[in-house]
Order: C-alpha cells, then sequence, then structure tokens
C-alpha cells in the first residue's frame, strides 16, 4: 500500500511516499527548483518519489495533504473583516494565489496529476503532532507543537498512547510564540522563514538586556495559555511585522546587511530567553496534565536546537525526541504517517535516519567529473581507501566536500551532502563561513560518534540518541579544546549522534578518530548561504570550482583542484 503526503503553499513544499507504512522516499521541492523554502506545488518532489518507486500516481493508494485549505482561508478572511481596512493591501496581494491554487488543491491533484484516488486533509497541526510522534521510539508521549500559525493554531499540546493522538489545547492566531520570534528575526534585518537560527546563534554573544521590555508584550495566563499585545505587533494589518510601538522599546530596526551592532546581540539574546521562558513553562505544564515522561516536539519552533537543549534541565521530561525537519517539509510525512498509522494497532519502526532522497553511483558522477576536468583532477579509491584518504584529509585542515548515498531529507546536512573539516582549529569556524557566505558569527555543529559522546558533551542521563542535529548541549571543559571549532560562544555545541547506521558516514568517522583521538567532525550544509543544499553531482562539482573547498569527495573519488 502506497501513501503520499504532500505539503506546500506556506514554505519548504515537499512529498514523501510510504510504503507500507515505511518512508520508502521523501524531498523537499527546493532541491529540484533551487529555490530555497520554495512553496509552490511539489511537482517535481511528487514526481521523484514515484520514479524512485517505480510507479504511476493512480497506484498510489491515498493522497495525504498536511492542512485544511478551506479552513484556513476561514481565518484570512476573517481577520480580513475584522481588520479592515487596514488590512486591505495585505488581502488584495494574497486572494488571487488563494483563488487560483491554494483553495484548489483537490482540483490540482485530480486534473492535474490525473489522480482518481482518496485524498484526506490532516489539520496542520496534527501533521506536525504525527510527524513527530509516529517517526518515534515512544508508544506513549506528551506532543507539543508551535510554529507562526496553521489555520487557527499556532501552538497546540497533545497526548498520544498506542497510535491515537488526543487534542488537549490549542492557541490560536494571532497570538503565536512562532510569530513572536519571527518579528524580531525581521526586526534585526534578517529573512522570516530562514534566518530565525542567526537569532538563536547571536544570542550567545549578547546580553538579556531587553527582557523587562519583551515582558511587556507576550506572557502566559495561569493556565499557561500565550497572550500577545498586538500593540507591539503590524502583521494582522501590513507585510511589516512590527509596530511602530515596538520601536519605542527596542529603537530602530537593523536595515538588512547593515553592521551588527552590541544592541541587536542584546535583543536576540533577549528574545531567546524570553523564547525559551515561554516554550518551558508551558513544557512543565504539558508535563503535569499529563504525567508522560516522553516528550515529541514538531514544528518550525522545535527547530531551536538551543532550547530544545534545555528541554532536560528545565522541564521534568526524561527523554525527548525530535524529528528532524520538524517544519512544514516534514508535515508531509506526518499528514502521511496519520493516514495509515492513526487509530490504528499497526507496528510501526522509529526513524533514525533520514537518508530518503536520490543516490548516485560512479558512473553518474563521473560524467560530471569529465565535463570539467580540465579544473581539477580525480582519482578513483576502493570504499576503505577512500574512508583511510578522507580521514587524513581531514586531519591535516583540509575543507572537504562529501557528497555520498543517498539525500538526507529535511533542512539539516546529516553526513550525505556535507561540508566537513577537523573540528578542533578553531579557524574553520571563519574559514568555512566564509565559504558558505555566512555571517562571521554563525556556529557549526558537531557530527560525533554516539559511543563516544558523553566524554564530550554533558547529556542528560536517560537518553544518548540525537540522531538529527536538533539539540545543543554543554561542552565539557576538559575536551573543548578538542572540539573547538564546534563550540558556541555560550559553550554549548548543537550534536548529530553518529551510528553504523550512517553507513559510509560512521565509517570515516571512525577512521578519523582513530588517526586523531577525535571522535567527531565539523558538518555543515553543503550549499552557500541562501541556497538549497545540492541535490546531484554537478552542482557539488561546480560550487567545489568556484568555493574555496579544498577537496570534494564525491562517490569513489577524490577531487583536487589544479595548482594555478
Amino acid at each position: 500500500m502506497y501513501t503520499l503526503g504532500i505539503s506546500c503553499y506556506y514554505h519548504d513544499s515537499a512529498a514523501t511516499l510510504l510504503k507500507n507504512g515505511h518512508i520508502f522516499a521523501a524531498f523537499e521541492e527546493e532541491r529540484f527548483s533551487r529555490k530555497k523554502h520554495d512553496n509552490s506545488f511539489p511537482y517535481q518532489a511528487i514526481r521523484e518519489c514515484l520514479r524512485v518507486a517505480k510507479i504511476d500516481i493512480n497506484q498510489v493508494d491515498r493522497i495525504a495533504y498536511y492542512e485544511k485549505p478551506l479552513l484556513k482561508f476561514e481565518r484570512i478572511l476573517q481577520n480580513f473583516v475584522e481588520t479592515y481596512p487596514f488590512s486591505l493591501p495585505l488581502f488584495t496581494n494574497a486572494i488571487p494565489s488563494w483563488l487560483s491554487e491554494k483553495i484548489n488543491i483537490e482540483n490540482t491533484l485530480r486534473k492535474r496529476l490525473d489522480y482518481h484516488g482518496n485524498i484526506y486533509f490532516v489539520p496542520h497541526h496534527l501533521s506536525h503532532a504525527s510527524a513527530a510522534y509516529f517517526t518515534s521510539p515512544f508508544q506513549h508521549a506528551a506532543i507539543f507543537t508551535a510554529d507562526a500559525v496553521g489555520e487557527y493554531a499556532t501552538l497546540s499540546v497533545w497526548r498520544a498512547t498506542n497510535n491515537s493522538i488526543t487534542l488537549l489545547k490549542s492557541i490560536h492566531f494571532p497570538h503565536s510564540l512562532g510569530l513572536f520570534y519571527s518579528t524580531i528575526t525581521a526586526f534585526l534585518g534578517f529573512t522570516v522563514n530562514e534566518d530565525e537560527q542567526k537569532v538563536m546563534g547571536m544570542a550567545a554573544y549578547g546580553k538579556p538586556r531587553y527582557v523587562k521590555k519583551l515582558q511587556k508584550i507576550i506572557r502566559l495566563h495561569p493556565d499557561d495559555s500565550l497572550c500577545m499585545d498586538l500593540t507591539y505587533f503590524s502583521y494582522l494589518q501590513k507585510d511589516q511585522m512590527w509596530s511602530k510601538k515596538l520601536e519605542r522599546i527596542l529603537g530602530k530596526p537593523r536595515i538588512p546587511g547593515s553592521p551588527l551592532t552590541k544592541r541587536h546581540m542584546d535583543i536576540a539574546r533577549s528574545t531567546q530567553e524570553i523564547m525559551e521562558s515561554l516554550y518551558n513553562s508551558i513544557l512543565t505544564h504539558l508535563y503535569t496534565v499529563t504525567g508522560e515522561k516522553n516528550l515529541c516536539i514538531g514544528g518550525g519552533v522545535a527547530l531551536n536546537a538551543l532550547a530544545n537543549g534545555k528541554i532536560y534541565d528545565q522541564t521534568p521530561f526524561l527523554r525527548v525526541f525530535n524529528f528532524g525537519p520538524a517544519g512544514d517539509g516534514g508535515g508531509s510525512l506526518g499528514a502521511a504517517l496519520f493516514c495509515y498509522f492513526a487509530n490504528t494497532r499497526k507496528k510501526r519502526q522509529p526513524v533514525t535516519t533520514l537518508n530518503f532522497g536520490n543516490t548516485y553511483d560512479n558512473k553518474d558522477i563521473e560524467k560530471y567529473l569529465k565535463r570539467f576536468g580540465n579544473r581539477f583532477s580525480y582519482r578513483k579509491y576502493g570504499k576503505r581507501a577512500l574512508i583511510l584518504k578522507a580521514a587524513q584529509l581531514l586531519s591535516a585542515n583540509k575543507v572537504l566536500g562529501w557528497f555520498q548515498e543517498k539525500a538526507e531529507f529535511g533542512p539539516r546536512a546529516l553526513g550525505a551532502r556535507s561540508i566537513l573539516a577537523n573540528p578542533k582549529d578553531v579557524s574553520m569556524k571563519e574559514k568555512i563561513n566564509l565559504i558558505k557566505k555566512r555571517e562571521r558569527f554563525q556556529p557549526f555543529g558537531i557530527s560525533i560518534l554516539r559511543n563516544h559522546v558523553k566524554n564530550y558533551i554533558l547529556l542528560p542521563p536517560e537518553q544518548k540518541d540525537f540522531p538529527f542535529m536538533n539539540f545543543c548541549f554543554p561542552a565539557k571543559e576538559e575536551f573543548r579544546g578538542r572540539i573547538s571549532a564546534v563550540i558556541h560562544k555560550d559553550n554549548t555545541c548543537r550534536i548529530q549522534t553518529v551510528t553504523k547506521e550512517n553507513g559510509i558516514y560512521f565509517d570515516l568517522i571512525s577512521a578519523f578518530y582513530k588517526k586523531t583521538g577525535t571522535a567527531g567532525v565539523l558538518n555543515t550544509s553543503f550549499n552557500l548561504s541562501g541556497q538549497p543544499l545540492v541535490e546531484h553531482p554537478g552542482q557539488a562539482v561546480e560550487m567545489f570550482i568556484n568555493e574555496a573547498i579544498d577537496v570534494l569527495v564525491i562517490g569513489n573519488f577524490v577531487v583536487t583542484k589544479k595548482e594555478k
């Protein structure tokens, strides 16, 4: 039985194909369109899912869409009526796409895809909750989902038991923890739904000087429901997310591209602290209500790795699971999983790897190498020799482009489409930020052998698996010198635990450990800032040629630049 999940029309459009409840293939549309956070209908992602499975669209038993479009449109109409005439420009800009595309999902599936099977529409936050729970190792758990906004809900809490998910409470638009964080992201001159991690990274460089001022604009009621003072925000009426009143307490907004100041970093730190305080207060209340020791988290807010790492210290939960693509791309999987597993006794398998994308053989790869062959030299190795060569290059402080096996699904590179470096050399942080054209302050994560992670990182006592790089934890002081390039300003570290299930990537880090005594490597996505991860070998080769990456390890080939 095939189930196809689809998400689109907000950001991170994606398609996921299940075969008998197992993830068979999963792709984000941006990998093919080359448009970061592409929100268009995922025709190419759907086509790839079908191609990999060698089926046509009408061999799919059912399609699951990740939200209810009519309910979302109802909320937009309601907002327009309540805020007219101020919201008229915003409404007139939005209405054409709604009438032509967004409200006609079933028509698109029936006519443009020529699909004749069953179509289900799963509520947005239920899709997030399902992605978080049905991929987890837990039979019973509390669930927390939060993002900017779904149909009406912006934050929801749930209880799950034996494949049944029950909604306990939701907070509705316009009150939104996600929109609060995104508003400050925009205020600091960054791009909403893309640069929130920059605010998180900046936070370590600032001081919480604005906490008291920000507490005026967002707070919790005694029952932990969220309330915002909407006079500080303008996203109900226009494209700009904040009002002049916010400028009166924070100062002038930063012009995009202008220098970052201490004030900007203090605002980022204060915003992060407010968000963490609200986050953990709601989670503590959720624990009190459910009594569950297991927690699943999902939605865009769950991509805040710094906040996630503090759940263990600041709430009673003992075990936390965060599915890697926690945002809307993962919603395509959540919708499909809900349709397959919900309210059944069907057995499910925890998801421990996200390698659900395309793979390319050496014959395909060498076609691209020959095309650009006058720009570099390359040599083919056997697998064992390739691993030893790559480990030697890393130990010699070479920056590697690493393109291996099946691509990852979601926003994080996890050792298939990565840029890798020696984590001991602190200069690697600045060097790779320059390669990727990112701000110098942005930190990197570490991929570290699971059996050695507790030597380096202060982990919670009941959990040692963190396979998706969605948690930050403090690094142990005595080991910080060995991984200085991935230690954040606040001495935390964003980690990915690596096991044999990670294939050749595990073999590489194991070889690097034997050679250097360091059980992890600096890992970042194989892309430039503002661009999607590389999808096919040609993109990897072109980026290697054009940027200051020292060596490309692609398939069984090691590629080096010719001396000028």
